[in-house]
């Protein structure tokens, strides 16, 4: 029988994970003529798992997990699984009240630092943090701060995603709503996790054809990003906001950290 907590490694191959985790080639894995192999295992709402996600000192345990899906590409199985998703319920409680739902995201924030995982700012984004970053979301719907504990009220207006980095890996977290929207009332909660390696993160900016020889195109794109971002900043600090100096960019190409 599989067990109720899976560990998963992005970049490990497809009979590994199978191996590791007691799954079988034939319920566990879903061959597209497109030439993509799922991995997939499935809980359900009743009886969820949890998943224990690799990445060195970084690593972390996802609980109430639903289902996990994990892609590879058939024509190029020594890259292994290349991105993982996985779905969770954010509570045991179902339906879950609404600032039950907002203290575990909050909690989950917190040991996602203690992990070391950090914000991933969109290139063409002011470097915010905090509530700045999170009053600078609700005039622009740009991205979340991952270092802002909303209150309720705010909780209640979230509609976006949380992107990480840690090490080579990214992650991004999407939380979904649905049911009663009333502040009294639960409501049914559910996590996204996708996390995918930086050969992902930069090929994700790009279409065809462009996509397969990205790190080509990757410097000249940058530079024009940034080249928005640092004018958003100024006009920013002259609204009084204050920029994160601090930031540190992830490397996804060789010749990170761009500057225009």
């Amino acid at each position: 029988m599989p067990p109720s907590t899976m560990r998963l490694k992005v970049g490990e191959s497809g009979a590994q994970f199978l191996q590791r985790n007691h799954l079988d080639s034939r319920g566990n894995v879903d061959q597209q003529p497109a030439g993509l192999n799922f991995y997939e295992h499935r809980w359900g709402t009743t009886y969820p798992g949890s998943v224990y996600v690799e990445n060195a000192i970084h690593g972390f345990e996802i609980q109430h997990v639903v289902s996990i899906t994990g892609t590879e590409n058939a024509e190029k199985p020594e890259n292994g699984i290349y991105d993982f998703s996985i779905r969770a319920l954010i509570s045991q409680n179902r339906p879950t009240p609404h600032d039950e739902a907002r203290i575990a995201f909050i909690t989950l924030l917190q040991t996602l630092a203690q992990a070391g995982w950090k914000p991933s700012i969109p290139y063409s984004e002011p470097r915010l943090s905090g509530e700045e970053a999170f009053k600078y979301y609700l005039e622009e719907k740009a991205y979340l701060p991952v270092d802002y504990a909303p209150t309720l009220e705010e909780w209640m207006r979230l509609n976006s995603v949380w992107y990480f980095y840690a090490g080579d890996l990214f992650m991004d977290i999407a939380v979904r709503r649905s049911g009663s929207q009333v502040v009294d009332e639960p409501g049914a909660y559910l996590l996204s996790f996708s996390l995918y390696g930086k050969e992902e993160q930069g090929r994700s900016y790009f279409g065809s054809p462009e996509r397969e020889q990205w790190q080509d195109y990757w410097i000249e794109m940058i530079k024009g990003f940034k080249k928005d971002r640092y004018a958003a900043e100024e006009q920013l600090v002259k609204r009084g906001y204050t920029i994160n100096m601090g930031y540190v960019e992830p490397i996804v190409h060789p010749a990170d950290p761009v500057e225009p």
